[in-house]
Order: structure tokens, then sequence, then C-alpha cells
């Protein structure tokens, strides 16, 4: 949730989605259900960002 953090806190949106694709690709990779999680919370930093 590094990425979560940076962009909450610090507001370095380019670095939490950096952060969060590569968490994305490993759980995808792994096939986790924490992926959707994670993708949620992509979204939500990119809003955050204006993207």
């Amino acid at each position: 949730m590094l990425g979560q953090l940076l962009a909450d806190k610090k507001g370095d949106f380019d670095k939490a989605l950096n952060y969060l694709h590569e968490s994305l690709d490993i759980l995808q990779h792994l096939r986790s259900p924490e992926a959707d999680k994670v993708r949620e919370i992509i979204a939500r930093v990119q809003q955050m960002a204006g993207n």
C-alpha cells in the first residue's frame, strides 16, 4: 500500500501510480484476489491526479 500512502500523504501521484501498477502486475501474475482492490486504488489515485 506504499502507492496509496504516497498519493494520500505526499501527493506524489506519479510515483504512487508506478508502485501501484507494479503491485497490480505481481498480483495478477499470482492470480490474487487482491488485484481487484489495487485496481480500485489505481482508479482513485488517477482521479486525485486529474488523469
